[in-house]
C-alpha cells in the first residue's frame, strides 16, 4: 500500500472496531523519520532500483538481537535491507512489543547514498483517536450518566 493510499483509507472499520461515524476520528501521527542503518550488509542494493518514495515497509522486532535489545528491522517485501538505529529505537520497540500498529513508508531514497549511511529513510506513522464532533457535541460530555434521559433511565 503507497504512503497516499494509506492515508486516505484510515478508519476504525479496519480495526474491527464499528462505530457510527463522527463519533471518532483516527488520525496518522509521524512518529518517526530517519535513515535505515546497515543497507550495505542486506539486500538494499538489490531492490533500490525498484522501489520509490511512499513504497510501504515492514518494521520487524529483532528480539534476540545480540547487538541491540531492542533491535527494529526494516523489510520491503521479503528483502530485509536494514535496521532502524540503536540510538533512536527504543520507544518504537515499545510500541511494537506492545501491539500498537504501526505504518512504514520510504520517505526518501538514494541509491548512491547507502555508502554513506543516507541511500534510505524511513517514515513511520501511528493512530491517534480522537473524539468526533458528534461525541464532543452529545449531552453525554455535559451530564453525569445518572442524569441523561434515555429509556433506560425512564423505566420502560
Amino acid at each position: 500500500m503507497k504512503r497516499s493510499d494509506f492515508l486516505k483509507s484510515l478508519g476504525l472499520g479496519s480495526t474491527g472496531l464499528l462505530l457510527p461515524k463522527g463519533l471518532v476520528q483516527d488520525k496518522p501521527i509521524k512518529v518517526y523519520d530517519n535513515y535505515v542503518k546497515g543497507l550495505h550488509h542486506y539486500q538494499f542494493n538489490k531492490v533500490s532500483e525498484v522501489m520509490k518514495e511512499g513504497d510501504e515497509l515492514l518494521l520487524k522486532r529483532d528480539i534476540a538481537n545480540a547487538y541491540d535489545s531492542f533491535a527494529i528491522e526494516v523489510y520491503w517485501n521479503e528483502h530485509k535491507l536494514g535496521y532502524l538505529p540503536a540510538y533512536e529505537n527504543i520507544v518504537l520497540a515499545n510500541m511494537l512489543d506492545a501491539g500498537v500498529q504501526l505504518h512504514s513508508f520510504v520517505s526518501n531514497i538514494n541509491p548512491e547514498g547507502f555508502q554513506n549511511l543516507q541511500g534510505l529513510a524511513v517514515e513511520v506513522y501511528a493512530h491517534l483517536v480522537l473524539p468526533g464532533a458528534k461525541l464532543i457535541e452529545n449531552s453525554l460530555s455535559a451530564k453525569r450518566a445518572d442524569d441523561v434521559v434515555d429509556i433506560y433511565r425512564k423505566g420502560y
